[in-house]
């Protein structure tokens, strides 16, 4: 028989306690007051929050490629897909996005500002989403602050004028949560039987299987599932969901197999990198288990000391880490996870344990070296949605703090108003000389000149292989001409650097003077990872190259020959 259980109801504010008849008073003309008015005007407020994000992706919009390499990286997967969807398979990462941008391509050209465009429309659409997905489910008090912060914040509104798949990754998540909350509801009404549920959970697998092909991390989330369903007491589900998504990754792995013609996976790039030490010198050897104990708790104050907290806009993006600061954070994230577990508030509690999860994984698996903002970034509405709700909780208990959470929001307001009001003032001119044809305004000279030298490349040798760092990115400046990329040096063996080079009929490489910190020019402080491939090949062969040409004097970008028959030569005296 099915198990009767309390229909759930949607969540609205409790007035506060009730000291004297002035604070209750307070309590529904603050709370229950601005619930009812979002309630009744909840499309205007749809339409307002759209318009916002619409409106400063515009002031902030970016029509450059980003010099990070990733989403160059994306859209030459994407034209790989446009040229030959079944022939190639992208596995340095999670594959749904290139996909998605390989039909763009197909249908529109490798149109940087087409792309660029849509990953705007992600982001639109990623706030309904998420709005849609937690109204009524969550005060609006705490919904519409958070997301109207995601929509003026700027590290987002950067994003969404690159294409990287954060903007995406945010419309997926939203939507898979939002079916899913619909979900959990039903599994409360009366009559509700897990064994006649078996499309529902297919469901359920094949979107935490979309996520997981929408980002590598989120292959925690089906784990993250079945944690939450064992805490709810519902065994069933927890294993039926587990199943659901393994028939859906087995599928997957077999269509890899059989239709790609593939054994890897889109973990083993990054799985490799993972257990390394060093991700840029891997003949240092695997991590230890105490070593990935430290890289996590590095990691913990990098991304929640310093990138959460710049996020909102309060510190520098590469501000020195806070161990206070990165304990206190957690402290807030536990204790109101504790208040919604007293509130029974799962929908909060599913968002947080999600988030919370995904980030611990993040935390483990990635170099302290990498630090990008956008990993921690990417959950920014969820994260707001947690601490607001611990306010927000003590807001009906106690009078005086329901001021205080409208103070707290507007602080917020106004420091993230400020910072992409600021931004959006620098990057606007940049934005018109961009459009008006000048296609390097904006870059540093270092990037000036490494985007001349790949157009000349592109105009002059445009049949050869030339190896660079950055492959992706000269795919892009150069229009579409493919380059061979040099992202480490796997060995200090001359012969074993020249094995891969010539496999590939490489006969040209591209040394460029790219600075190790983008924001300042420093003499000798450059991303040296071509120059030195060359130095180790150079110690056996010293006059391996020839020098071909060079863009810019300072920050130069050079480009030589590889002199094969020279190494040839001395190969055939050994």
């Amino acid at each position: 028989m099915a198990k009767k259980v309390p229909v759930k109801k949607t969540f609205t504010p409790k007035p506060a306690v009730k000291a004297d008849n002035k604070s209750t008073a307070v309590s529904s003309s603050i709370f229950d007051g601005l619930e009812k008015h979002f309630a009744s005007r909840r499309k205007f407020y749809v339409f307002a929050l759209l318009l916002i994000t619409i409106l400063f992706s515009f002031l902030c919009f970016d029509t450059k490629i980003s010099t990070a390499n990733d989403d160059a990286l994306y859209i030459e997967a994407g034209a790989s897909y446009a040229k030959d969807f079944f022939g190639y398979f992208y596995l340095a990462n999670a594959p749904l996005y290139p996909m998605i941008l390989g039909l763009l391509i197909k249908i529109f050209g490798v149109k940087l500002l087409v792309l660029k465009l849509f990953s705007v429309v992600f982001f639109v659409a990623a706030i309904y989403v998420i709005f849609r997905a937690f109204e009524n489910r969550i005060p609006y008090v705490v919904l519409i602050p958070s997301l109207l912060l995601t929509a003026i914040n700027f590290p987002f509104l950067m994003y969404a004028s690159l294409t990287y798949t954060e903007t995406f990754s945010l419309l997926v998540f939203g939507a898979c949560l939002w079916w899913l909350f619909r979900f959990f509801e039903s599994t409360e009404k009366e009559g509700y039987q897990v064994n006649q549920q078996l499309p529902q959970f297919l469901i359920i697998g094949f979107l935490f299987f979309w996520m997981m092909i929408t980002r590598n991390v989120a292959l925690a989330a089906i784990g993250i599932l079945a944690v939450f369903f064992i805490y709810r007491k519902r065994f069933a589900e927890a294993a039926a969901s587990v199943v659901s998504f393994g028939i859906f990754y087995l599928l997957y792995r077999l269509t890899l197999k059989y239709i790609w013609k593939i054994d890897g996976s889109q973990f083993a790039s990054q799985g490799k990198l993972m257990f390394q030490k060093d991700a840029y010198q891997p003949q240092l050897g695997n991590e230890t288990m105490w070593g990935f104990v430290i890289r996590f708790w590095e990691n913990c104050q990098i991304y929640i000391s310093s990138r959460f907290y710049y996020v909102l806009g309060f510190r520098e993006e590469m501000s020195p880490n806070s161990i206070a600061l990165t304990l206190i954070t957690i402290g807030i994230l536990l204790w109101s996870l504790v208040l919604m577990h007293k509130k029974k508030q799962y929908t909060l509690i599913f968002t947080t344990l999600f988030y919370a999860g995904l980030l611990a994984v993040t935390f483990v698996s990635l170099h302290t070296s990498w630090g990008q903002t956008r990993l921690i970034m990417l959950f920014l509405p969820f994260m707001l949605f947690t601490f607001f709700y611990l306010i927000y909780y003590y807001s009906v208990q106690l009078e005086i703090l329901q001021y205080l959470y409208l103070v707290v929001v507007l602080i917020l307001f106004l420091k993230s108003f400020t910072l992409t009001a600021m931004q959006a003032k620098e990057r606007f001119p940049v934005f018109t000389e961009n459009i008006g044809g000048d296609a390097t305004f904006g870059y540093t000279p270092d990037w000036q000149n490494y985007i001349k030298m790949t157009k000349w490349c592109a105009e002059n040798l445009p049949k050869e292989n030339i190896a660079v760092r950055k492959a992706p990115m000269s795919f892009i400046f150069s229009e579409g001409k493919e380059f061979y990329p040099i992202y480490n040096t796997p060995t200090e063996n001359p012969d074993s650097l020249l094995i891969p080079l010539r496999s590939a009929k490489v006969n040209y490489i591209m040394p460029a003077e790219l600075r190790a910190n983008p924001a300042t020019y420093i003499e000798g402080q450059i991303i040296g990872t071509v120059h030195r491939y060359m130095y180790y090949v150079m110690t056996k062969y010293p006059d391996a190259f020839e020098f071909v040409h060079q863009e810019g004097d300072l920050e130069k970008a050079q480009l030589y020959r590889i002199k094969w028959n020279y190494i040839d030569s001395i190969q055939g005296k050994k």
